[in-house]
């Protein structure tokens, strides 16, 4: 619960920074002419097998527990679902923030920041711009 709780935190912080739309605008607009490209693919498979191979872990342990006729196909469809909106939510708050950092710097969006570190560059960016940033600091 703790985890969607800052996700959620750090998605009003993101949406109300200023150029948050332009961020959020590169997320959900489709660049149609990339999917010819496989690394495109290749990084998206990663980020799935990456993702979603945490959650199913922790179904297989979770399965010792379970009665013998519990629907497993039930469970692992709750966990892929569960998993893909977590995608989306966190895509949301990293793509705002990418947004305002755009904004703020006059540097294309695509010049932001890139690559696997993402993440934890815009995250620290949106903690660190809130008011009540030592409360996450523990």
């Amino acid at each position: 619960t703790f985890p969607y709780i800052c996700l959620l935190v750090l998605l009003v912080r993101g949406v109300t920074l200023p150029g948050a739309g332009l961020g959020l605008r590169t997320l959900f607009t489709p660049q149609f002419d990339r999917l010819a490209d496989p690394r495109v693919w290749i990084d998206a498979a990663t980020q799935i097998f990456f993702s979603l191979g945490l959650g199913l872990g922790v179904s297989v342990a979770f399965a010792s527990f379970m009665p013998y006729k519990n629907n497993i196909t039930r469970d692992a469809m709750v966990v892929g679902g569960i998993n893909s909106m977590t995608s989306v939510l966190a895509g949301i708050c990293i793509y705002s923030i990418l947004g305002f950092r755009s904004h703020s710097t006059d540097v294309s969006i695509d010049d932001v920041g890139y690559g696997t570190g993402l993440t934890f560059v815009a995250i620290t960016e949106a903690v660190s711009r809130m008011s009540a940033s030592s409360f996450f600091s523990f």
